[in-house]
């Protein structure tokens, strides 16, 4: 799976030069999600920070000082994240049953799993934020 960028403003993710992976026939499906719900510890001022997703993908919300808190709303994130991501690592497919459908990533459509409250599939949700970069040329340091 393919992480997206945070919902705090973290770059990265497919909105950044995502090139298809092998691409040929036979190939493997590319998923990709964007974690949009916000952590509630103190007072909600980190948001979605890089990093968040991790107690949630592994269910452990529980650990003392933990970014994500250890709230209902925590847990219930924690559940739908890491009921997809263990449906991916046995089945290579993230879906299951009570979720939004999460279709493969393509570069046509950017299709991006939304986890939030209400988790839902978007289409290339970060678009206008490429689109802008796009147009910036950016050279890194030392090439």
């Amino acid at each position: 799976m393919a992480r997206g960028g945070d919902g705090g403003g973290g770059a990265g993710g497919p909105g950044t030069g995502v090139r298809p992976r092998g691409g040929g026939k036979g190939a493997a499906a590319t998923y990709a999600y964007q974690l949009n719900w916000g952590s509630p510890k103190d007072g909600g001022k980190w948001r979605a920070p890089h990093t968040l997703d991790i107690p949630l993908v592994f269910d452990n919300t529980g650990v003392p000082d933990a970014l994500s808190t250890d709230s209902p709303e925590a847990r219930r994130m924690a559940e739908r994240m890491s009921n997809a991501f263990i449906a991916f690592a046995h089945t290579g497919d993230p879906n299951v049953t009570g979720a939004a459908r999460w279709t493969p990533y393509t570069l046509a459509g950017r299709e991006t799993m939304v986890f939030d409250l209400d988790s839902r599939l978007e289409q290339d949700p970060r678009g206008a934020e490429r689109r802008l970069f796009a147009r910036v040329p950016f050279t890194q340091q030392g090439t």
